[in-house]
């Protein structure tokens, strides 16, 4: 019998399904046991798929079942599932025992209230979004460890959330500022079904915002940063670049008196020391979306005018990766116990 841990993934057809899918393949300690697509969906064979990936063998991606499912054993579950299909389902696989990490939105947030006005649905299971645990690897490792339901971060959250979270719990930014999150993504993050302001002739050769006010990450970006009924203000603006993959975020924040560049760049260290998918760039040079992009990498620099107390940070990351599947195989390894860059390196 196998001792690596069996582990299925459910919308294995989409974008980070198959990047989490290559990545399985890889692993040292953990076996593809099965992939699902819709309900709906035919059995096909998944090399037919994604013909791109090497190592799939015979395997099949399977309408979902949960019956079927049950049969396969498995002792991890990636959803890569629309955010009310996950809000769906997941109480019935945690039945199952097995480990459970949510790429979708939907147990991110930590009051249900807000999931009719950002998701378009009424939360059925606050009881789970209070015991979900918000896998932004870096801040949670000890919370993950042996967790049950992990609630994978968005793409957006993650690229705002990295840089700026040391920077708060260091004392470093003003309170008396808006926190202004301008923020791009490649047409990848809005998934793989077609819709009329995603197809390529709307894309190619223009640039635009979208969901001003209302895009469903800015109240867990807003969570993340500890905005939610205090009075610093969150600003979040998203575009859509003419890309396939990859995020640029830059956030503007005000410093507090006295706060330095080195400032910022020791916070980063500090809480960066022993992360192996968060760089520093402690130079002239800034993130690019080129360099982060196919890599499991958020890039992180900053600069500052230290007369007038503000900070410019940058931030890059691929949205399919460390905004999605890498991510989630880091949460997965960390609840697991095994070491955290395991089939990502």
């Amino acid at each position: 019998m196998s001792s690596r841990v069996r582990a299925i993934v459910a919308g294995a057809t989409g974008y980070s399904g198959r990047d989490l899918i290559r990545l399985l393949l890889n692993h040292p300690k953990i076996e593809l046991a099965g992939a699902f697509a819709s309900r709906s969906g035919e059995t096909i064979p998944l090399a037919a798929i994604h013909p791109q990936l090497t190592g799939l063998a015979r395997l099949d991606c399977q309408p979902f079942d949960e019956a079927v499912i049950a049969k396969l054993d498995p002792d991890l579950i990636f959803l890569a599932t629309p955010n009310e299909f996950s809000h769906e389902i997941v109480p019935a696989l945690l039945e199952t025992g097995a480990t459970v990490v949510d790429l979708s939105g939907a147990f991110r947030l930590r009051d249900a209230a807000l999931y009719p006005k950002f998701y378009g649905f009424e939360h059925a299971r606050p009881d789970l979004l209070e015991k979900a645990v918000y896998g932004l690897t870096e801040f949670a490792r000890e919370e993950l460890r042996g967790a049950k339901l992990i609630a994978n971060p968005g793409c957006y959250p993650t690229s705002i959330l990295a840089p700026m979270i040391p920077l708060l719990k260091a004392g470093l930014i003003a309170d008396d500022q808006p926190i202004i999150c301008d923020s791009k993504s490649g047409v990848t993050g809005a998934g793989k079904s077609p819709t009329a302001t995603t197809h390529f002739v709307e894309v190619s050769e223009s640039f635009k915002t979208y969901n001003i006010f209302k895009h469903r990450h800015t109240p867990e970006i807003a969570q993340g940063l500890g905005v939610v009924n205090e009075s610093r203000a969150l600003i979040f603006t998203p575009h859509l670049l003419p890309i396939n993959r990859g995020i640029l975020s830059t956030i503007y924040a005000k410093l507090k008196t006295g706060v330095t560049r080195r400032d910022i760049l020791n916070a980063w260290r500090d809480a960066f020391e022993n992360a192996p998918f968060v760089r520093v760039f402690a130079e002239s040079q800034m993130p690019e979306i080129k360099f982060a992009a196919n890599t499991p990498f958020c890039d992180i620099g900053c600069a500052v005018d230290e007369a007038a107390g503000q900070a410019i940070i940058v931030s890059a990351e691929d949205n399919l990766l460390k905004g999605a599947a890498s991510q989630a195989l880091q949460n997965a390894n960390v609840a697991l116990g095994f070491d955290e860059g395991a089939g990502i390196r």
